[in-house]
């Protein structure tokens, strides 16, 4: 069964109308790309991600890697098409917090996350928003 929110999906929709766009956090290791080498495929989470940024969303990947890792990421995601405006930075105010509308991270609810993000950008993209 597919996790789902209502309240989360009501209040992330609120957002985009209000704003037309969203600010799209989303992390890298076990969520777009496969750090224990369990055989996870996160082409559905990708996808998703460039399905926001062709909808004009800005996209910010949150990592806790740094350094050398950090340029291999930057890399990886240009080498993949993985959109990202921002990294590890707030996209309001220069401010250590961090601010989305929605983090895709498979330690804070990847699945629910993932599939009210889904709900809303299949409602724009059906004009049924």
């Amino acid at each position: 069964m597919d996790v789902f929110n209502f309240d989360f999906y009501q209040r992330l929709q609120k957002d985009y109308l209000e704003h037309k766009s969203l600010f799209v956090a989303f992390d890298y290791d076990n969520t777009i790309f496969d750090y224990h080498n369990h055989g996870i495929n996160y082409d559905r989470i990708i996808s998703l991600l460039r399905t926001c940024k062709s909808l004009g969303f800005t996209m910010i990947l949150f990592t806790g890697n740094e350094g050398e890792k950090l340029e291999t990421i930057k890399s990886d995601l240009k080498t993949r098409n993985i959109p990202f405006d921002l990294i590890n930075e707030n996209p309001l105010m220069p401010t250590r917090k961090p601010y989305y509308n929605i983090l895709l991270d498979d330690r804070a609810g990847l699945k629910e996350a993932y599939n009210n993000l889904k709900k809303l950008t299949d409602a724009i993209r059906n004009k049924e928003i």
